[in-house]
């Protein structure tokens, strides 16, 4: 009885793993190696009437009962881009890498977002025990700020358009970045609280 319940066991685990990982035809997982490329951007237009470029982020997090036991959760919390839902005007705009590199920046902002999604998902990890109710809250709160400070970025750099304003937001988000470095994707570490 106790070989076929640890075998169930192990296969669910086994199957939200793999589950969880695959990335959907178009998505990118944030990465500190690989940047965003014109590719990426699955829809091209050619018109008048939309903005130049748009990308689509999402921070999504998956849980299961068992996760405060964990060491580590930062694989339950992902930082993806959304190539088919982005889109980009290549007849339109003049200088496309400096466009695509503001998107990139943006992606930038979204895992200072998602990182500290998994620090707060770290620190409560404990509340999961009462309910998914406690992921839902921090997620919808960690959007919200993701769109406040998105837009900040938006209108500090005119849109991109001004170099200046969008190397400090690159300084400030590189700092962030590695404040919460413990805290990227990547790590498989065992996090320790800081008292």
């Amino acid at each position: 009885m106790n070989k076929l319940f640890l075998t169930i066991i192990i296969s669910i685990v086994t199957f939200n793993l793999s589950f969880s990982q695959k990335l959907q035809d178009g998505q990118i997982r944030w990465s500190a190696n690989e940047k965003l490329t014109i590719d990426d951007f699955k829809i091209k237009i050619n018109n008048d009437n939309n903005t130049v470029i748009s990308s689509q982020f999402l921070i999504s997090y998956s849980a299961q009962g068992f996760d405060f036991i964990k060491r580590n959760l930062n694989q339950r919390v992902e930082n993806l881009f959304i190539g088919k839902a982005s889109w980009i005007n290549t007849s339109k705009i003049k200088e496309l890498d400096k466009q695509v590199d503001f998107q990139q920046v943006q992606f930038d902002l979204a895992e200072i977002q998602a990182r500290k999604f998994r620090q707060r998902l770290f620190l409560d990890k404990w509340n999961i025990t009462k309910g998914f109710s406690v992921l839902d809250k921090i997620s919808n709160e960690i959007m919200a700020e993701f769109s406040e400070i998105r837009l900040k970025l938006i209108e500090d750099t005119q849109n991109g358009t001004n170099e200046k304003e969008v190397l400090k937001w690159k300084e400030k988000i590189t700092t962030q970045l590695k404040e919460l470095h413990e805290f990227r994707y990547e790590n498989k570490k065992k996090i320790k609280r800081k008292k």
